[in-house]
């Protein structure tokens, strides 16, 4: 058996040498330890350079003249040859001792030291880090489907085995036989066996899970053993109905090489450290996820949002005219809404909103898009599909929504507008939208509650008072269509996401909440109004959103970064951009986030910005961004108190900070002093962080969701 950097060399004595020689021989050889052989060489004892102190230390005897066989250690523990390193440690461990004989047929073959399998174990460990490092660099994908299926295809290379399937389920309630969320890599075990896994309970309260055979049911499929599996536990967000969003579930691995399962000592650990990376990356997909759906999503009705349908449009309508098919739209308008919500309430008509998608939820097609056009209108883009069968379509839903009562037996009605797209004449989709509108107003002037499908006759003149009214009811309908419950439900899943990356580094946790108290604060001093206020904070919450492309060894970093490593973290806010440059709401959030590091002097980064070109919520985020740094602990230094911090920033102010934006700061701690009657030097960050009013991404939803605004 050979140990990395230490071949397995063997020094012996015979019994009837002196200690004198055996002494001599290690010294010679520098080693601690001697095996001892009879006149036939066989083995027979051990002599350590301990055993030879200990004899010199307490017996008079000549050493030139004393036998081996005197001082040597007959009741050796041994091991056979092939045994693991893990094994052998075990041995070692296990009888206290420092060396273990390898013995094959009564003859040493080798010999193992401590020191030996120490180093070997750390060999091991450095190798297995770096390969988790390379699985990590392979995880850059955050959408969610294809992070599970790069996970199934990456991390079983760790342990080079043949198959694996990811499966999650979702937490708290009783399994389903279909996954949450599954990945597949050569695995073909049915769907509805995986959760047996699970429900077993062999993983509970382990880190892995090791078997040197796989099921009967998967080795009939092909697959072969030793097994591995790792449970996984992925945190989600908290549903509106106050459930949990987690997620629990497996990666299953088998096949795996010989030498791996052999030495579970390093699988554990490389298990353990796969675990964990795996864990947070799914985790970040999942939250990501939640985010870009809650972003094409409508949050009162559950359909698409306007910028999903009109993205749909775009693609329906070009693939109609490349394959010259079909494509109808209709326009769906809820009759009377003005007048539910006058007469019931706003909740009731809420709830007829939602009813109604819910309707043409289960009428529509798989592969029909239905999208929330703003207010009470919908449409339904319909693939594949003449005018006359969107017809027949909207026929039967109409009849459906004549079902819906709300109260006190008040009935629904729709009115709807149907085109079908003219491949030789339609140059956009908004041709075939203006259309479809022309037929809903046709509908509408007919009396409502029934369907129209464009007809040439439709078509008017246009004058300048009618593209007037055309570009104000195109106002009205953008306007309707950004809800703020959907922009609420994305700041709280942006934010989660935030607070998942903060929670890696014990330096920077609650930072982004620190910010934007701090920012809220300063805003509020300046007289900055509420809703220039609100995107403020938006933009303190977001600013370091971007470091989800930083590399952990930098972000993790205790010490000072190199000049490569300084160039690399002044990528996030650029990479921040990037993330959220498809969130059209946030336009103006992503301007300070872009521009929070550019310095009052023009020193600063991405675009060298100076003075009153920096945007004043960036120049106030700098401060607040700088305050919690100087005032929070780091490995290498404590936190300042808010005294002293105050102090810096003023320094500060005209090379790296607007000065005007760091008196803000100085006047807000002041009147705090003031109101406590306390000296300003005494004044502390808690103190500063209690006065301001912040609210966390779950109090922000549900002041959405009930219609409040929290900046008043």
């Amino acid at each position: 058996m050979d140990i990395i950097g230490h071949p397995a060399t063997i020094h012996a004595v015979r019994q009837d040498q002196s200690v004198k020689e055996a002494a001599q021989a290690m010294v010679q050889n520098k080693v601690g330890c001697l095996i001892v052989n009879d006149q036939h060489g066989e083995f027979v004892g051990l002599v350590t350079e301990r055993d030879i102190a200990h004899w010199v230390s307490h017996a008079d005897h000549d050493p030139a003249n004393t036998p081996v066989s005197q001082i040597m250690t007959t009741h050796v523990v041994t091991c056979p040859p092939g045994t693991p390193a893990s094994k052998a440690r075990e041995i070692m461990a296990t009888h206290r001792i420092r060396h273990l004989p390898i013995v094959d047929k009564g003859v040493v073959v080798g010999i193992l030291s401590a020191r030996d399998l120490m180093g070997q174990q750390l060999e091991e460990d450095r190798a297995a880090a770096q390969e988790v490092a390379m699985l990590s660099n392979c995880l850059k994908s955050i959408e969610l489907n294809e992070a599970a299926n790069t996970v199934a295809k990456e991390a079983p290379k760790l342990f080079h085995a043949q198959r694996s399937v990811l499966c999650l389920y979702r937490k708290g309630g009783p399994i389903q036989q279909v996954p949450e969320l599954e990945g597949r890599n050569q695995c073909l075990r049915p769907q509805e066996s995986l959760a047996q896994t699970l429900t077993s309970g062999q993983l509970k309260d382990r880190e892995a899970l090791y078997a040197a055979a796989v099921p009967i049911q998967c080795e009939e499929l092909g697959a072969s053993g030793p097994r591995l599996i790792i449970p996984l536990n992925v945190n989600g967000l908290r549903e509106g109905n106050g459930t949990d969003g987690d997620l629990e579930g497996y990666l299953c691995m088998c096949g795996l090489g010989c030498g791996d399962y052999a030495n579970q000592e390093l699988v554990s650990y490389k298990a353990r450290l796969a675990r964990e990376i795996l864990t947070s990356h799914l985790t970040n997909a999942t939250l990501y996820q939640h985010a870009r759906l809650t972003s094409i999503t409508d949050a009162l009705t559950g359909v698409g949002s306007r910028k999903m349908l009109e993205d749909n449009l775009q693609i329906e309508f070009d693939r109609a005219r490349r394959y010259r098919c079909p494509l109808s739209v209709a326009i769906i308008d809820l009759d009377n809404f003005k007048t539910i919500n006058d007469t019931l309430g706003h909740s009731t008509g809420d709830e007829a909103l939602k009813r109604l998608a819910q309707s043409m939820q289960g009428h529509k097609r798989l592969s029909d898009v239905l999208g929330r056009y703003g207010g009470d209108e919908f449409v339904l883009l319909m693939p594949q599909t003449t005018a006359d069968e969107a017809l027949t379509l909207i026929e039967r839903l109409r009849g459906q929504v004549h079902q819906i009562k709300l109260g006190e037996g008040i009935s629904m009605s729709i009115s709807c507008g149907i085109a079908e797209i003219l491949l030789d004449l339609d140059n956009s989709p908004g041709d075939l939208m203006r259309r479809a509108d022309l037929a809903l107003y046709e509908a509408k002037s007919a009396g409502r509650d029934c369907a129209r499908v464009w007809e040439k006759t439709m078509t008017k003149a246009v004058d300048t008072n009618d593209i007037e009214i055309a570009k104000i009811k195109q106002l009205q309908r953008r306007v309707a269509g950004l809800s703020e419950k959907a922009e609420a439900m994305f700041m709280q899943s942006i934010a989660s996401l935030v607070h998942t990356l903060e929670a890696k580094n014990p330096c920077a946790q609650h930072h982004s909440q620190h910010v934007t108290a701090y920012a809220y604060g300063i805003a509020k001093v300046m007289g900055i109004g509420p809703k220039h206020t609100e995107v403020i904070c938006r933009a303190a919450m977001l600013h370091d959103i971007g470091k989800v492309g930083i590399p952990d060894q930098i972000m993790l970093k205790s010490g000072p970064l190199s000049r490569r490593e300084r160039k690399v973290m002044e990528q996030h806010p650029l990479i921040a951009v990037r993330v959220l440059e498809k969130m059209s709401f946030l336009e103006r959030e992503i301007t300070i986030i872009r521009h929070h590091h550019e310095k009052w002097n023009g020193q600063g980064y991405p675009d060298g910005l100076s003075g009153n070109a920096i945007p004043l919520g960036a120049r106030i985020v700098a401060v607040a961004d700088t305050l919690d740094a100087l005032t929070t602990t780091r490995p290498y230094r404590e936190g300042m108190t808010l005294d002293k911090a105050i102090k810096i920033l003023v320094d500060s102010s005209g090379y790296d900070l607007d000065p005007e934006v760091t008196k803000a700061l100085v006047t807000w701690v002041e009147s705090l002093a003031k109101e406590h009657g306390k000296d300003v030097s005494l004044v502390s960050i808690e103190d500063l962080r209690s006065s301001c009013p912040y609210h966390t991404p779950q109090e922000e939803l549900e002041a959405a969701l009930s219609g409040q605004n929290r900046l008043t």
